[in-house]
C-alpha cells in the first residue's frame, strides 16, 4: 500500500489539527455507545482512526465543532458498514428515521445509537439555526447518499458478486461515496455560508463534484483486498477488471489512468479559478478546505490497519 499511496499524493499538502489525540479518545467513547456490536467490531472501528481523520479533514476547527464533526463521521463509517448489509426494508425504514431527524425530530430513549447518535449531531451543530437554503442542501446530500445504498443492494453484500457496467459504476459510486455531507459542512466550518449566485456557480459545482470523485476513487484503488473480502462489488479496480475481463494488474493500471486524467482536470480547474467578485476571499477560503477534504483522506490511509 506504502508504494500506491506515494504514487496518489496530491501537489497540495494536508494539515492535522493539534488535538487529534483527544479527538480520537472522544472517538472511542462514541464507538463504545453502539452496544448492538460486538466487542470485536467496536475493536476494529477504534483501530480505524476515525478521530485522525477527523482531523484531517477540519484542521483549523474549534472544538466544539470537531465533537459533533467526529461523532458524525464516525456515524458515516459505522452505518456504511452495518447498515449497509441490512434487509432492504430495515434499510428503508432507517432511512427515513435518518431523514425524520434531519428535519428535526428527537431521538428517544432506548433508541439504537445508530440514531440517538445521528440526532447528537444534529443538536450539537445547532441545525435548527441554519439557514434554511443550506439545511435544504445538507438533506438532500444524505438522501443522495441514502439512494445510493438502496440500488448498491442488487450487487453488493452475497456470495455471488455480480458488477455494474463502467458507466453504471460512476454514477452510482459517486452517491455512495457520502462525500456530499461533509462537503456541505465546510460552509459551517469556513463560517460562510455559500449565497445561491456562488453555490450555483459552475466552478464551485465542479470542484464539489471533484472532492466527491477523487476521494472515493482513491478509497477504492486503496481498498480493493477489503472489499472483495467484505462482498463489495462498488469498486472501480473490481468493475473495471469484471468489464474488460483482465488481470487484476492492467485493471489497476486502468483505474491508475482514469484518476490522473481526473487529477489534471481538477488541477485545471484550480488553477482557472474565477475571481468571484466581493466574495473571492471567502470562496478562497472555501476552496482551500476542500484540498484538504482530498489530501487529508488520502494521507488517512497511512498506516491504517482497517486497509490492510
Amino acid at each position: 500500500m506504502q508504494s500506491l499511496l506515494a504514487e496518489l499524493q496530491y501537489p497540495f499538502p494536508s494539515r492535522i489539527h493539534p488535538d487529534h489525540a483527544l479527538i480520537e479518545k472522544e472517538v472511542h467513547a462514541f464507538i463504545d455507545s453502539y452496544t448492538s456490536l460486538s466487542p470485536e467490531a467496536r475493536q476494529q472501528f477504534k483501530a480505524a482512526g476515525f478521530g485522525r481523520l477527523t482531523v484531517l479533514w477540519f484542521p483549523d476547527s474549534p472544538l466544539r465543532q470537531l465533537i459533533p464533526l467526529a461523532r458524525l463521521l464516525t456515524w458515516t463509517f459505522i452505518f456504511d458498514d452495518v447498515g449497509a448489509r441490512w434487509p432492504l426494508p430495515q434499510l428503508k425504514g432507517a432511512h427515513d428515521r435518518l431523514t425524520a431527524i434531519l428535519r428535526g425530530s428527537p431521538s428517544y430513549p432506548g433508541e439504537d445509537a445508530m440514531f440517538q447518535q445521528f440526532a447528537m449531531v444534529y443538536e450539537e451543530l445547532a441545525c435548527h439555526l441554519l439557514p434554511q437554503a443550506w439545511m435544504t442542501r445538507y438533506i438532500a446530500s444524505w438522501q443522495y447518499f441514502f439512494e445510493g445504498q438502496l440500488l448498491e443492494k442488487q450487487y453488493s453484500y452475497k456470495h455471488d458478486l455480480t458488477y455494474p457496467s463502467l458507466a453504471a459504476y460512476l454514477d452510482l459510486r459517486e452517491k455512495l461515496g457520502a462525500a456530499y455531507p461533509f462537503i456541505d459542512l465546510v460552509e459551517v466550518t469556513s463560517g460562510f455560508m455559500l449565497p445561491p449566485e456562488v453555490f450555483g456557480h459552475p466552478a464551485i459545482q465542479q470542484r464539489r463534484f471533484f472532492v466527491s470523485r477523487l476521494t472515493t476513487w482513491d478509497n477504492d484503488l486503496l481498498s480493493f483486498e477489503k472489499e472483495q473480502r467484505s462482498l463489495e462489488a462498488m469498486n472501480l479496480v473490481a468493475v473495471i477488471r469484471h468489464e474488460h475481463n483482465c488481470l487484476l494488474q492492467e485493471a489497476y493500471n486502468i483505474a491508475l489512468r482514469m484518476r490522473d486524467e481526473q487529477v489534471e482536470a481538477y488541477l485545471h480547474l484550480c488553477a482557472h479559478w474565477p475571481n468571484f467578485g466581493e466574495h473571492r476571499e471567502a470562496v478562497a477560503a472555501y476552496a482551500l478546505r476542500l484540498d484538504w477534504l482530498i489530501s487529508g483522506h488520502l494521507e488517512w490511509y497511512r498506516d491504517n490497519p482497517r486497509y490492510q
